[in-house]
């Protein structure tokens, strides 16, 4: 395995859905972080690329013709980089203010029915049975590749849009994280996007801040 795919393999898949994931993998933009920086842990188009195979977004197939896709210079590959990044950002601003309690508006929706529009030529509903999945169309240039991509996301997203599980929507209660992630617990208190890394952070600090008192 190459070593740009096990360092995309480590990122944590903790949002309980795959385009929340794919919100978490930068960290530092949320207003009123604690961080000094923006830490974004996918570099390339082929990071991009591994982390959807990582996700289980994409199968072992479409991975290898995507790679096959990808051009060796990575100023070649900037332009769909860009594309998906801008994307995942404009998807941030939309589900973030949602996490904090706050309604969207039709304007924010305005940018994701486009994608869903623009990318509708990639995909059609297959029957599996008693349900349908959607199907995508094989991507023979980049500009295709990330057009699905793209497409796959904004499909992702517009379910969970219109999903019950919108109710379970939080954020990490710490301010150096940015994760999103649903709350599938019993008793819907969950604060941390991880217990044993945020969680465990939060309460070392109080323990220090108690014995300072």
């Amino acid at each position: 395995m190459p070593v740009s795919q096990m360092k995309v393999n480590s990122i944590r898949l903790v949002g309980g859905v795959a385009v929340l994931d794919f919100l978490n993998s930068c960290n530092g933009r949320r207003p009123g972080t604690s961080l000094n920086e923006v830490t974004e842990n996918l570099l390339s188009l082929e990071d991009i690329v591994y982390w959807f195979h990582h996700a289980q977004v994409i199968n072992a197939d479409e991975l290898a013709h995507y790679l096959a896709l990808l051009p060796t210079s990575l100023s070649e590959q900037s332009h769909g980089y860009e594309q998906l990044i801008s994307f995942r950002e404009l998807l941030y601003q939309l589900f973030y203010p949602i996490a904090e309690g706050r309604r969207m508006t039709a304007a924010s929706l305005q940018f994701l029915n486009n994608a869903l529009e623009v990318t509708a030529h990639c995909r059609q509903l297959e029957s599996a049975g008693f349900y349908a999945v959607w199907t995508w169309h094989r991507s023979d240039s980049l500009e295709e590749m990330a057009a699905s991509m793209i497409g796959r996301l904004a499909v992702q997203a517009s379910a969970l849009l219109t999903s019950p599980d919108m109710t379970r929507l939080k954020i990490c209660s710490t301010l150096a994280c940015d994760w999103l992630f649903l709350d599938t617990s019993k008793n819907g208190r969950r604060r941390w996007c991880q217990m044993n890394i945020c969680g465990s952070r939060e309460k070392a600090k109080k323990s220090i801040s108690n014995l300072a008192c």
